[in-house]
Parts: C-alpha cells; sequence; structure tokens
C-alpha cells in the first residue's frame, strides 16, 4: 500500500463557487480518501492510497486532468 497527500491548486476557471462540484470528482478517482479545502498556497489537499507507486502515478494524472485543477504537488507518506 502507498500513500500519498497531494496538494491541489484550482485555476481562476474553478471559483470557490464549484468547489462542490470539484470535491464530487476528486472523490471520484479511485483511491481518494479525503478531500479538504484550505487557505493559503494549497487550495486543496487529498489523500490517496493506492496498491503501488505506479497506480498512484496514475491516480495523480486523474487528479491533474480533474477540471478546475491547475497544478498539484505529491508527498508520498513514508511508513516508520
Amino acid at each position: 500500500m502507498v500513500a500519498a497527500f497531494v496538494m491541489i491548486q484550482m485555476g481562476t476557471s474553478a471559483p470557490w463557487a464549484d468547489a462542490g462540484a470539484l470535491h464530487a470528482a476528486l472523490h471520484a478517482v479511485p483511491g481518494v480518501k479525503t478531500v479538504h479545502f484550505l487557505m493559503g498556497s494549497t487550495d486543496v489537499i487529498a489523500f490517496v492510497e493506492t496498491a503501488d507507486q505506479k497506480t498512484l502515478i496514475e491516480t495523480v494524472g486523474k487528479i491533474r486532468g480533474i477540471k478546475g485543477v491547475t497544478g498539484t504537488d505529491t508527498r508520498m507518506v513514508v511508513p516508520v
């Protein structure tokens, strides 16, 4: 199991009025467990769990393809 936090930036084409649609679209991506909207340089943070790194890369690609997402910054969780 691979876990990661994906920080997401929204573009001006996806104003906060469309946050509900973005929230639903993110939750529709397999592997996305939680979605939280933030204030600051990161607009949204999603927690993702996948079977392996290849699937994580595919999942982040799906997130980046959602309308309104302009960028991502992914941080893999290191098991201790």
